[in-house]
């Protein structure tokens, strides 16, 4: 083999991949892999909630007016995650912001009265043992939707909770 078409070769197995990859790219080929379910917050918001413990937290906060179906189905919902987790709800708290409403039907929620203007009424939020909202996740009005956002939540949780050093 003559040293020009080995050069030639050797150019060709180095650039064509290099091509090739960048076409992927700019032509939107690929997608990224993201194993989060919920949606990470574009601004930074912080919601101090005071613990003996740091701890992480699953919050929901209502709307002022009192609470409708669709705010019924978003307690529902906290409540549930927040039995599902078993042996690691000793590392999370799951809070309503406010005090205006009875929460006997769902006992593993708490009350606090807290209210954030940046937190909107129907979502629910996922919050760091610093008091950084991390991840949102949208509400529903059918059980079927809010199970399925439910799951969800459980899963990030879990995997947040399996790498966190705090909380």
């Amino acid at each position: 083999m003559k040293s020009k078409s080995f050069f030639g070769i050797f150019v060709a197995m180095a650039v064509v991949p290099l091509v090739l990859a960048y076409l992927v790219l700019k032509m939107g080929w690929y997608t990224p892999a993201a194993t989060n379910k919920g949606e990470f917050l574009q601004q930074e918001i912080v919601l101090p909630i005071k613990t003996e413990t740091p701890m992480w937290s699953i919050v929901y906060q209502p709307q002022a007016s009192g609470c409708d179906a669709f705010c019924e189905e978003q307690l529902y919902g906290l409540n549930q995650t927040y039995l599902a987790l078993g042996k690691l709800q000793k590392r999370v708290n799951a809070w309503v912001l406010t005090n205006e409403m009875p929460l006997q039907d769902y006992p593993a929620t708490k009350a606090y009265s807290a209210n954030n203007q940046d937190l909107d009424s129907d979502h629910i939020y996922v919050i760091d043992p610093m008091g950084k909202v991390i991840l949102k996740y949208p509400g529903s009005q059918t059980r079927e939707i809010t199970i399925r956002t439910s799951k969800d939540i459980l899963s990030d949780l879990k995997k947040l909770l399996n790498y966190a050093r705090i909380g």
